[in-house]
């Protein structure tokens, strides 16, 4: 049986348009992506429930969590929409969270590793209580690291979570290691220091779209994390203002994108609120473009 990746919306938010896009000015952004009164912009988190060769179930991602699990101020300001996608998506699959064998990021923000755990009764308790988890070491040690410029990228509550969950983590020390069948992590920086690809390869794999009967046979699937978080951000400079090494972000668009042009590679977008994954191609004006797209 080929690997299985379906994707999935794990929360629905609203962000500031100006820190999705760095130093691209509004007047350009704002015609790909219509902000409202406030400036703000919808995002979605997506994340990507996989099924290996031998039938284990794992995600990529676990987006933000619970929309109960933050204060009424946090819900305003992060435009959080109501309930927890997530897991009436995979009840809708009829998958339990006890079915999920596995959990691998990118990176742990709190809009990334948010829905590990919640709170229930004042107890802490897993989301997905099988589940190995799997990250960059170096992302752990900066996510714990108390440095006050990463203060908002890891909040207390996320290291809470982290802490919790701290069991089930197998750290990559190496800079690319294959963690399963045919998925390989690998460092790759940019947003920040341990943040990593997920590269599904080697392997015959299909995409299934979650609501309808389409499927599509890939020999390469790319998740970038929040190097390319949406189909609007392929050009060099279309960068998150949260970047900590934004000039590493752009080497892997220098690297990546022709690979996955030239393969026909599938790209996974993270916050894309209308592409789950495109195909790329070279363009002479906007550098590289989606191509084949896979729409919600």
């Amino acid at each position: 049986m080929p690997i299985q990746i379906v994707p999935l919306v794990a929360s629905t938010r609203l962000s500031d348009g100006g820190t999705l896009f760095g130093l691209v000015p509004k007047a350009i952004w704002n015609k790909r992506m219509p902000a409202d009164e406030r400036n703000l912009i919808c995002q979605t988190d997506n994340v990507f429930l996989v099924e290996l060769e031998d039938g284990r179930r794992g995600l990529i991602e676990t987006g933000s969590g619970p929309a109960d699990a933050y204060s009424e101020k946090e819900r305003n300001i992060h435009g959080m929409g109501k309930g927890w996608p997530l897991m009436e998506n995979l009840a809708r699959l009829g998958i339990e969270p006890g079915a999920i064998e596995f959990v691998i990021f990118s990176h742990l923000h709190w809009d990334h590793a948010g829905g590990l755990a919640r709170t229930v009764d004042g107890q802490w308790k897993p989301s997905f209580p099988r589940a190995a988890c799997w990250a960059m070491a170096q992302e752990w040690e900066d996510a714990f690291s108390g440095d006050p410029r990463l203060y908002k990228s890891y909040p207390p509550n996320v290291k809470g979570i982290l802490e919790q969950a701290k069991p089930s983590f197998r750290l990559v020390e190496r800079d690319e290691e294959e963690i399963l069948p045919g998925i390989r992590l690998v460092r790759i920086g940019g947003h920040t220091r341990g943040q990593a690809m997920i590269l599904l390869e080697g392997r015959e794999m299909v995409l299934r779209h979650p609501d309808h009967e389409r499927v599509e046979r890939l020999e390469l699937a790319v998740h970038a994390g929040d190097t390319c978080f949406s189909h609007h951000h392929l050009r060099l400079v279309f960068q998150c203002a949260y970047d900590t090494y934004p000039l590493d972000t752009r080497a892997w668009k220098l690297a990546w994108l022709p690979r996955l042009a030239e393969k026909k590679g599938w790209l996974l977008f993270d916050h894309d609120p209308d592409f789950y994954a495109a195909t790329v191609k070279s363009d002479p004006r906007e550098e590289f473009v989606a191509d084949r797209v896979w729409r919600r």
